[in-house]
């Protein structure tokens, strides 16, 4: 019989609010503590892809979604300078009949909050204003910023690329590594854009649009129902590691795009306020799970990645609903440190293996102009179904991404994979027999999941 286990989760962003509703219905007790006194409206647009998808549906949470998400038909892939569509990234309905779940855009606070509504119903208590100092793994115990101690069964850190549990973990502090790269969050009205004629089709148009240019990209859509049209600009800044909400200098946006093409400059003529964060991410780690198994780290905690493939926040949906797959074969408190290897062995693998591919987009797409960025470009336009390369501009390269990597990603179904390596992986016969690495080697990713 699975044991119940009394759970802290740290951290109410979308990996830990995700953690906390698949712990919940595995039957532990969760309580969610988060530094923030409320939830922010930070942030800007985000993917909700096939594989992230798979498990909100299976949460109920399908229709909550639909009245938030914008359902794109494809990607526009645009040349930053002309506006020329040089590529093209096929989403709805070929997604929804190749892997049997739609690809869909939404604000991150829209899905924050749709998260955060259904952990409070599923009883789960979350304590907002919360921060804390210090997590100890011998008890195990959060140590809060006010001195007050909290204990459980097991402690899961959430908390993000500035995580406070990460270093009980590993006896040592590893911080993010930044890139050069910052991204701008900016959005417009859906009235300004209607009243300026060179932009009202972008409000109906079911195509997203992605520029490429030197040292950066844009990705805009539109969001909330059709409200506004969401900006997410990415170039070369400073901000703060971690921090979501920095107030970015408008002029200084528009002036690092003042190359790029009118439908662009018309988009940040509209714009009066944006937000900026410095864009980093955090390198393989040792481990996951404390050598005692009664702390362990999901999400940006363990595993922050760069944007470009958009399967931060998916790959830590995958992370909570996995965690409570392995949970789901503890029977006693000793169980806890095989079967959270168990879920390190799981996991890391594949989260490590997308976080380098996303790495590696960020020479691919910001190209300077020349032969290298002619020779992307005119792949792009050769195959307009490709869904994104990598670095090697190589054609095996390419068409590997879009015929093994993008089905690896989007086809993964976290609870039969979890439940699969499981049953491979535990003995009955003590429970902690037969773990067996599943670093993945170049390539080797490709055989995972298929």
């Amino acid at each position: 019989m699975t044991k119940s286990l009394n759970i802290i989760v740290c951290g109410a962003g979308i990996s830990g609010l995700g953690a906390a509703i698949a712990l919940k219905r595995k039957g532990h007790q969760v309580s969610v503590i988060e530094a923030a006194s409320q939830l922010q409206e930070s942030g800007a647009g985000i993917q909700v892809p096939p594989n992230s998808l798979r498990i909100l549906k299976s949460w109920g949470l399908e229709t909550k979604f639909i009245a938030k998400v914008m359902c794109p038909k494809s990607v526009a892939i645009r040349r930053y300078a002309t506006g020329e569509v040089i590529g093209r990234t096929e989403m709805n309905p070929v997604l929804q009949d190749k892997y049997g779940f739609p690809y869909w855009f939404i604000h991150r606070a829209d899905y924050q909050n749709i998260l955060y509504d259904a952990a409070i119903e599923a009883g789960i208590q979350i304590l907002l204003g919360t921060p804390i100092e210090s997590v100890d793994e011998k008890e195990p115990t959060v140590i809060l910023a006010s001195g007050k101690e909290l204990k459980a069964d097991l402690i899961v850190g959430a908390d993000g690329v500035r995580s406070r549990t990460r270093a009980s973990v590993l006896k040592e502090e590893v911080e993010a590594l930044e890139s050069s790269q910052c991204a701008y969050s900016a959005t417009v009205p859906v009235n300004l854009m209607n009243s300026d004629p060179n932009l009202a089709h972008l409000m109906t148009d079911v195509n997203a649009n992605l520029w490429l240019g030197p040292d950066g990209h844009i990705m805009g859509y539109p969001i909330r129902n059709g409200e506004v049209y969401n900006l997410v600009l990415v170039s070369p800044g400073k901000a703060s590691v971690g921090k979501w909400n920095d107030r970015a200098d408008v002029e200084e946006m528009r002036s690092r795009h003042a190359e790029w093409e009118p439908t662009v400059q018309r988009l940040l003529s509209h714009v009066t306020t944006c937000l900026k964060w410095k864009l980093a991410y955090v390198p393989p780690l040792e481990r996951w799970a404390s050598k005692n198994g009664r702390v362990v780290i999901i999400g940006d905690a363990a595993h922050a990645m760069l944007p470009l493939l958009s399967q931060g926040a998916a790959v830590s949906i995958e992370d909570g609903t996995a965690l409570a797959e392995c949970l789901d074969r503890v029977t006693d408190l000793v169980d806890l440190s095989p079967v959270l290897r168990a879920f390190q062995d799981l996991r890391k693998s594949r989260c490590e293996t997308i976080s380098k591919a996303a790495l590696s987009l960020v020479d691919l797409w910001h190209l300077h102009d020349g032969p290298e960025q002619e020779g992307r470009d005119l792949k792009m336009k050769q195959d307009m179904t490709n869904t994104v390369g990598v670095t090697s501009d190589s054609k095996s390269s390419l068409d590997m991404m879009r015929d093994k990597f993008v089905p690896w990603m989007f086809g993964y179904d976290t609870v039969r994979q979890a439940n699969m390596f499981l049953d491979s992986h535990l003995t009955r016969k003590g429970i902690g027999e037969g773990f067996v690495s599943r670093a993945i080697e170049q390539g080797g990713f490709l055989s995972l999941g298929q």
